[in-house]
């Protein structure tokens, strides 16, 4: 072992020697550095390898490598001068380290995505090519990797080839993954992109080299035609999967084929997925198609197309209608899908159209609530379209429709507390939504009524805050309401009086621990401080909260310690109750806290 490690050190001496022949590190510096390897390959070598001993290694390289470099640039040497003996010699010695922690621990994605990771950063391509197909032999069931090696030959090697070869040899092992053949797709769309600016730089013509029959039929688009006949074989009975394909087209609507080939596939969604809602959405915004094309070039000319794409927009509508006549399809699937793309629409909208936009967004929930059950979230969706009158009308009719949801009880309250600050409309609202047990037990609601009340009615708030304690209710209200009710009293009524309502329901179930933090910080930020309190209500969240939660230890120790007088004997043995007490995660947290405080 010791023969090993010395005869790697006796391989260093030349890095060495020329380091300190310009200066790049003192004798002191060179003979850390060579403890430190010293240690580091002690580690390695061992019969039982360890990845760390591996990664730290490693870590330490990079680092070193880095401060070369610093010290080249401070020393103004220059980018290659001794490069070869010192900057290459590191980066050998990196890549061997990643080299054997990747044979050994192959199995770890990581390693081998951080080895890539650091080829790159040292402009090492080539070994990065190969390092991701030695990768692709142990991990080549992650179709994600296949890709990133893909993209890698195409963007970083420019060789469309091997990124082609890839792609095919990943379709071969998962032919059922959609991913990969999507990533194909624009793959071949990106390689024509190519070719057509290959063309255009050389200025060439048909008949000046003998491959234009091989490039015709590639900017002919047969290539990209013959990848989405294969993949809608292979991949059957999925119009998603169909409709991702246009979808990639409209990123390259410019190439002379793409309307050709949406064509085509329009016509397989219309002939294989007639029933299929989410391919007949797609083909009711087939007059959309060309929007992002008409925009572009109406920029460069300087001209307003908002009435041609309203009209577009308009004859869309006109198809959804048109498809929702059709018994064959999902109705239910297809208004919800009508509704999405009207939303859209109205998102996409300038600030001239808004108007337009909210009133045709409007009539369209409204058809689909008459033929269709909503859901809670659609009916949310409709009313943060609509004015504030026709959202009170939507509510009415959410609620009616749904009268045990408490999302659409509280912005129905909340409608109605914007609209007015009368307590008696508000209060017979509330009364109103909790006769449903399933809203009353809500603390949505409770919480959008009790800030309201704390503005306008102070009797009514103290009212709320009382049920919402001591009434039967779900834990969750009375959880969520007790801290609120704690501070609520000491802004408006005495420190006795929070005293008083802390010692009723700190008996009370369920127990919360910014309850009791609450009351300790108002005891204390008080004129006169009750100390016996304070820890009393420390001992008390111990009792619920003292295996869970390190943040209360470290609070109470903080307050001990604050204390003029300190009782270094009551913080000992506080500390050791909190190591005996904390579960493992809580326990390290504590740890590593106390040891942050002691540093400062």
């Amino acid at each position: 072992m010791a023969e090993v490690v010395q005869r790697h050190l006796e391989d260093m001496l030349s890095e060495f020697e020329q380091a300190k022949s310009i200066g790049m590190f003192t004798e002191a510096e060179i003979k850390k550095i060579v403890r430190t390897r010293r240690r580091h390959e002690y580690k390695i070598i061992r019969r039982t390898k360890e990845k760390e001993c591996y990664l730290d290694y490693i870590k330490y390289e990079t680092h070193l490598l880095k401060l070369v470099q610093l010290r080249r640039e401070k020393l103004k040497l220059g980018r290659i001068y001794k490069k070869d003996e010192i900057d290459l010699a590191i980066k050998r010695r990196v890549e061997r380290l990643f080299r054997s922690v990747c044979h050994r621990f192959k199995n770890d994605i990581n390693l081998w995505l951080t080895f890539i990771e650091f080829l790159k950063k040292q402009h090492d391509y080539s070994t990065a090519s190969s390092t991701f197909t030695n990768a692709l032999h142990t991990h080549g069931n992650k179709y994600w990797l296949w890709i990133m090696a893909a993209k890698f030959e195409l963007e970083t090697m420019v060789s469309p080839s091997s990124a082609r070869s890839l792609f095919q040899r990943a379709l071969r092992l998962m032919p059922q993954e959609k991913k990969l053949w999507l990533e194909y797709f624009k793959f071949e769309l990106l390689y024509v992109e190519l070719i057509q600016k290959r063309q255009q730089v050389l200025d060439r013509t048909k008949q000046e080299t003998q491959d234009d029959n091989e490039d015709d039929a590639i900017l002919q688009g047969k290539i990209v035609e013959i990848v989405f006949v294969n993949a809608q074989a292979t991949v059957e009975n999925d119009p998603a999967f169909i409709c991702s394909f246009v979808k990639i087209l409209n990123e390259f609507s410019k190439l002379s084929f793409v309307e050709r080939l949406i064509d085509q596939i329009y016509s397989v969604l219309k002939e294989k997925y007639s029933s299929n809602a989410l391919a007949q959405s797609l083909l009711a915004q087939r007059p959309l198609i060309n929007e992002r094309k008409m925009i572009d070039e109406a920029a460069k000319k300087d001209q307003d197309v908002s009435f041609m794409i309203a009209i577009l927009e308009q004859q869309a509508r006109e198809n959804y209608e048109e498809q929702l006549k059709n018994s064959i399809v999902d109705t239910n699937e297809l208004w919800n899908l009508y509704l999405e793309f009207c939303v859209q629409r109205l998102r996409q909208a300038s600030d001239t159209n808004k108007i337009e936009h909210i009133s045709i967004c409007d009539q369209v929930f409204s058809s689909a609530s008459e033929q269709i059950s909503l859901t809670a979230e659609r009916y949310l969706e409709w009313v943060s379209i609509v004015d504030h009158n026709r959202a009170k009308v939507v509510m009415q009719k959410a609620t009616d429709t749904y009268p045990s949801d408490a999302s659409l009880w509280n912005k129905r309250l909340s409608l109605l507390i914007e609209e007015s600050a009368d307590s008696k409309a508000v209060k017979k609202e509330f009364s109103l939504a909790c006769q449903n047990p399933d809203v009353k037990k809500s603390p949505l609601i409770w919480n959008t009524v009790i800030e309201y009340a704390e503005e306008h009615d102070k009797k009514w708030t103290e009212i709320l805050y009382e049920q919402s304690q001591f009434e039967s209710f779900d834990l969750s209200v009375t959880l969520q309401l007790k801290s609120k009710y704690l501070q609520w009293v000491n802004q408006t009524k005495s420190i006795k009086e929070v005293r008083e309502l802390f010692d009723k329901l700190s008996v009370r179930i369920p127990a919360s621990l910014p309850f009791y933090m609450d009351y300790v910080k108002i005891e204390q930020s008080s004129s006169n401080p009750d100390n016996k309190r304070v820890k009393t209500a420390f001992e008390q969240a111990i009792t619920y909260f003292g295996k869970t939660s390190a943040d209360l230890w470290l609070v109470y120790l903080d307050y001990l310690k604050q204390r003029q007088s300190l009782d270094f004997i009551t913080i000992s043995r506080i500390h050791s109750r909190a190591l005996h007490t904390l579960e493992s995660d809580e326990l390290t947290r504590f740890n590593t806290e106390c040891a942050l405080k002691n540093l400062a």
